[in-house]
């Protein structure tokens, strides 16, 4: 995904000066793609002629079964099948780098939990080079808030909330970087956990404008016991947006005898965060192919209404970009760049909260009101009736100003 440009456009309007920026905005942090292009817990375990080698081995073995790992956390097993052989030397120079996290050896025998960094650039021009349909995560990342309930109440922020502490271990990675916040400011702790864990729209409203983002997982968990004495651990997921939406739900696990409490949970973490993945290819896997467009008018009532639009349309994968032919205070005019059918934009659209209807010779592009996991779930436009066979793009502003081209 090449980097995207964030341009301004200044339009004097009657009510005065109306500030509006257009575009995608810039690409997600570095730090974000870190955590997508980064495999970690590489388990291996060599034995060989001397230490050295075995250590040596176990470092190529990582690189190539990170490698393997990576390419399905991107695409599906049937795209990754089609990916070129990719050798040592060619492996070596996709590899950022490679970090030892835990090891053991003796004279001939090497044991590593291995964490390989691969470069993001190059990574996308390999699957772009093979015309392999992949997917990225696009937008700010998804906050999640778990919730322990204990015998005194339920806890968010304290440091014995060993639930916490297993979503923030290397259980969670994947393509959705999911991020457990840092606790606010002790001023802004009180009832955090109680409204976590009543997870009212009001109060996932709340966090998810506390931490700018639209998606917010609310995670709450009971430890209990079987009669035999094994852990059991019952999940309920809940929250605000289409990832929360797609895996909200109750799950029970049950330790594994001897299993460690801080190991069990982090198996529990992987599962749902697993799942979540799953569901975010599932619903936006990009097809490969040349792009269509389609000429659209945004109806606004401001620059808030601009931000929260520019924000959701980012997150539609099927777009790869779009072009901004005039804007203003009530409107703006936009042709969208996108691979697929035109349904499947329409159906991306709908879980990114945004809706398009065919409304007087004209597509609308509008934002639709999100509702919270498990509640009802937003209204989407009757059917509508084709467009012409040809829709033409927008007249570019004539203002100087006005935002001209956006890139993802």
């Amino acid at each position: 995904m090449p980097d995207r440009q964030c341009r301004w456009g200044i339009l004097a309007v009657a009510a005065g000066l109306f500030v509006l920026a257009a575009g995608l905005g810039p690409r997600p942090a570095n730090a974000q793609d870190a955590d997508s292009f980064t495999v970690r817990e590489v388990q291996e375990d060599v034995t060989a002629d001397n230490v050295n080698l075995a250590r040596q081995q176990a470092f190529a073995k990582g690189q190539r079964d990170a490698f393997d790992q990576l390419m399905l956390r991107f695409t599906t097993a049937e795209e990754a099948a089609h990916i070129p052989q990719v050798t040592d030397t060619q492996l070596d120079d996709l590899v950022l780098d490679v970090g030892v996290d835990q090891e053991k050896r003796s004279n001939v025998r090497y044991i590593a939990t291995l964490s390989v960094r691969f470069k993001a650039d190059g990574i996308r021009d390999l699957l772009r080079g093979a015309n392999i349909t992949y997917i990225e995560w696009r937008g700010r990342p998804p906050i999640v808030l778990p919730v322990l309930k204990t015998d005194a109440g339920p806890i968010l922020w304290e440091a014995n909330n060993t639930w916490r502490a297993a979503w923030k271990s290397p259980a969670v990675q994947g393509l959705v970087p999911l991020t457990v916040p840092a606790p606010p400011p002790a001023a802004q702790q009180p009832d955090d956990a109680l409204k976590a864990a009543t997870a009212s729209p009001d109060n996932l409203n709340a966090f998810a404008a506390r931490y700018n983002t639209q998606d917010v997982l609310i995670a709450i968990a009971v430890i209990g016991k079987t009669d035999d004495g094994n852990a059991t651990l019952d999940v309920t997921v809940s929250g605000l947006g289409p990832l929360a939406s797609a895996v909200a739900g109750t799950k029970t696990w049950q330790a594994n005898g001897g299993e460690a409490m801080d190991a069990f949970l982090r198996r529990a973490v992987a599962d749902i965060a697993t799942a979540i993945n799953a569901a975010f290819k599932a619903n936006n896997m990009v097809p490969a192919g040349d792009a269509t467009t389609l000429a659209v008018i945004a109806p606004l009532t401001g620059l808030p209404d601009w931000m929260q639009l520019r924000e959701k349309l980012a997150r539609v994968l099927v777009v790869r970009s779009w072009d901004v032919g005039a804007i203003s205070q009530s409107s703006a005019s936009l042709v969208l760049h996108y691979v697929g059918q035109q349904p499947q934009l329409e159906s991306a659209m709908v879980q990114n909260g945004l809706v398009l209807t065919w409304a007087d010779d004209h597509w609308v592009l509008q934002v639709a009101m999100a509702a919270p996991a498990g509640g009802a779930a937003p209204q989407t436009p009757a059917a509508n009736p084709p467009p012409p066979p040809a829709v033409a793009p927008p007249a570019a502003s004539s203002n100087p100003t006005a935002p001209a081209t956006t890139n993802q």
